[in-house]
């Protein structure tokens, strides 16, 4: 059993936990074909996994000697350069340098380790040439490079020799035709060089995009694939300072930008992902759920309540695991019997859930954490949290979506209006929110349930202030009003059917006897009792509520079981009334 899941890339050759595969046999056999020179750009957030679909091309094309038809490859050469690394403790122009000089490095070093007498003059010589443009220095030399590529053709003036970068651009491309014509001659048939960009978007975006303009105007030459890890958000905001604020009308501008520098864009299949298959597996390594107890019914509201919070990024998911790793952990120090852990389904899934909770919206996770009775929310809840109002025109629609039909379900629409993000998944916020609530047993108490789950899951949350206490009340959990006890008899889906009959019965006695009546609301059954003389409470009616949707009525030492008011009968009030009468005429 392993503690945690460690946020790297996926390895050359390791399993596709996530189903990606297809997507990237299918990218390798574009590649395997392609026209060069080539630039694909690998799309998707931080996270969603670029960096791992990089490792399995470069592996299957660079690496392994197989090609996609089982044949023996035809490979490329790979190159491989972390932009992140090159922009640390670096100015703008000095990392553009940088990669300069890395990409540069990398390929002669290729050239001259395959073929060290042959090549030494086409290596010689672009050595020579970038030695005298590192020499001008970076700003200089880098400055010329246009948004709309234009040509390149301020010189470099170095000692008595001319250089531009037009002339180091040659240079490579000789250096590079060199090596494949000599690989060719000696039976190798090499299609070319594959350079692999990666985490472009660590990077501050308007460097990234000189990065992207970089090799557009220098690499780009024959026998070489660029295969980059960038979003086109990263893009966007690396051209603001050219073209302004992204609108309607500029966009076409941006677009046509990224458009001419990248060929095929390839975007991570996230919503393709296998998250149950991946999700499932790594509950089970870290010991949170047991393979052989754990029903697929189960397994799907663990895969229901992700998607509806983390969602399909894999470093997300991940952080999720290791969060619950840990709380297990602790839960099973403080358990004395280490075999009663995880026993209960209802509390695993829920606290599952409130982790999912606490990383995607912490927010949200933070105003649970102070009322954890969440389905009690109301305007009052909304002016503690000072939220923002809503205009009748909004209330009018949310009050005819089912997801924010509820008092508690508008303040959580209040509170997502807040952020942006949380703006856009208010519908999924409310959703995990209502799947949580039908998952506490109905016989519990249902404030204090989530509260003490919760208040479990605080150790792991990023920020902090407030921690909940638990407040008991006895084994037996009673419910103050009507109100409360409708509440929860809501979140029971066999009980529903039952709450009209018990609202008339309940109002039917409530408008009789006044303030005489006593009525005691319980999870499972509901008493109406008269106080005697001795100032104590004495049952007339013991209604029972059955899975099932059945009322079970006591009185008198008589036994009936009821589906509808019809079905308590005249007959059954008058001997009630009889016996009320009977308890209530004992004067003090």
């Amino acid at each position: 059993m392993q503690s945690n899941i460690i946020d790297i890339p996926r390895k050359a050759g390791a399993p596709d936990l996530l189903g990606v595969d297809n997507y990237m046999k299918a990218l390798i056999q574009f590649i395997e074909s392609c026209q060069m020179p080539t630039t694909i750009a690998i799309q998707g957030e931080w996270g969603s996994g670029k960096t791992s679909m990089l490792n399995q091309i470069r592996f299957q094309l660079c690496e392994s000697g197989m090609n996609t038809n089982g044949d023996k490859a035809l490979p490329y050469y790979g190159i491989w350069i972390n932009t992140w690394q090159y922009s640390l403790m670096k100015s703008k122009e000095e990392t553009l340098m940088a990669i300069l000089a890395g990409l540069t490095h990398e390929v002669t070093k290729i050239v001259e380790g395959k073929h060290l007498t042959q090549s030494q003059a086409a290596v010689k010589k672009v050595k020579s040439i970038f030695s005298k443009i590192a020499k001008a220095g970076a700003k200089a030399a880098i400055s010329h490079v246009g948004l709309e590529d234009d040509l390149i053709d301020s010189v470099l003036d170095s000692g008595n020799d001319n250089v531009d970068l037009l002339t180091f651009k040659s240079s490579l491309q000789e250096a590079i035709e060199k090596c494949l014509e000599l690989d060719l001659k000696e039976g190798n048939n090499n299609r070319g060089f594959i350079f692999f960009i990666d985490d472009l978007d660590r990077i501050d975006p308007p460097v990234a995009v000189e990065i992207l303009e970089l090799i557009k105007n220098i690499f780009e030459v024959n026998h070489c694939i660029f295969v980059l890890a960038i979003d086109y958000e990263v893009v966007v905001k690396g051209l603001i300072p050219k073209f302004g604020a992204l609108t309607e009308k500029n966009e076409r501008e941006f677009r046509s930008f990224f458009d001419k520098i990248i060929q095929l864009p390839f975007s991570m299949p996230v919503a393709m992902y296998d998250v149950n298959h991946f999700l499932i597996e790594s509950l089970h390594n870290i010991g949170y759920l047991k393979k052989d107890s754990s029903s697929e019914s189960i397994q799907d509201k663990y895969a229901e309540f992700a998607l509806l919070s983390v969602g399909t990024n894999p470093r997300s998911l991940k952080r999720l695991i290791n969060t619950l790793s840990l709380l297990h952990i602790i839960g099973s120090q403080k358990e004395e019997d280490s075999n009663k852990q995880n026993e209960n389904e209802n509390e695993s899934l829920i606290n599952f859930g409130l982790v999912c909770i606490q990383i995607a919206y912490p927010k949200i996770y933070q105003a649970v954490l102070e009322e954890p009775d969440f389905k009690k929310w109301n305007e009052k809840t909304a002016k503690r949290l000072r939220l923002p109002e809503i205009s009748e025109l909004q209330l009018i629609n949310l009050k005819d979506n089912t997801e924010f039909d509820e008092d508690w379900e508008l303040v959580v629409y209040r509170i997502a209006q807040q952020e942006i993000f949380l703006s856009s998944r208010a519908f999924q916020i409310s959703q995990l929110l209502n799947f949580i609530a039908e998952t506490v047993p109905s016989q519990e108490d249902f404030g204090n349930y989530i509260a003490r789950i919760i208040g479990f899951s605080t150790v792991t949350s990023v920020s902090l202030d407030f921690i909940p206490k638990l407040t008991k009340k006895g084994n037996r959990v009673r419910f103050d009003n009507w109100e409360g006890y409708a509440s929860m008899l809501s979140e029971n889906k066999a009980l529903i059917p039952l709450i009209p009959e018990l609202k008339l019965i309940n109002d039917y006695f409530k408008s009789t006897y006044d303030k005489e009546i006593l009525i005691n609301y319980t999870p499972n059954f509901m008493t109406i009792a008269v106080a005697n003389a001795l100032s104590r409470s004495k049952t007339v009616l013991f209604i029972r509520l059955t899975n099932k949707g059945v009322l079970q009525f006591e009185y008198s030492g008589k036994t009936a079981a009821v589906k509808t008011l019809a079905d308590f009968t005249i007959a059954i009030q008058e001997e009630i009334k009889q016996r009320f009468n009977e308890l209530s005429s004992v004067k003090k």
